[in-house]
């Protein structure tokens, strides 16, 4: 007695596939079309976790600076204390070269202009 050799069956290699449709939209594979609901994927979480994050970053950097103008208001408060509550230091009045008449005013752009003026040819009000 010989053997006999055949080609094994071939079998389907899902046999569900024919059953199931893989739907156009989304690409999953549903049986019934009735009962069927699209799940499309989108990018939804990231970019809400993303505008969380940079609403938290504004927040911390509006709280920082604000911390910094109280420490700023704090220090300008102990330096006029320290001063014996005078307040701002008088600022020194304003001195024009051109409006000096002062002949011994020694500041540096007084006696430039006034050299300037004796050596100038032409006539001036002040002469």
């Amino acid at each position: 007695m010989g053997l006999i050799k055949r080609k094994a069956k071939r079998t389907a290699k899902r046999a569900a596939s024919k059953a199931t449709v893989k739907c156009r939209t989304c690409g999953k594979r549903y049986s019934n079309p009735l009962t069927h609901t699209c799940t499309v994927r989108t990018d939804y979480k990231r970019r809400h976790a993303a505008e969380q994050r940079r609403q938290k970053r504004e927040a911390a950097k509006a709280r920082r600076k604000a911390a910094a103008g109280r420490r700023k208001a704090a220090a300008a408060d102990r330096r006029q204390k320290a001063r014996g509550g005078a307040g701002p230091r008088p600022s020194q009045p304003k001195h024009d070269y051109r409006l000096c008449r002062d002949e011994e005013c020694t500041r540096h752009a007084c006696v430039a202009f006034r050299e300037g003026i004796e050596a100038c040819p032409l006539p001036h009000g002040d002469g």
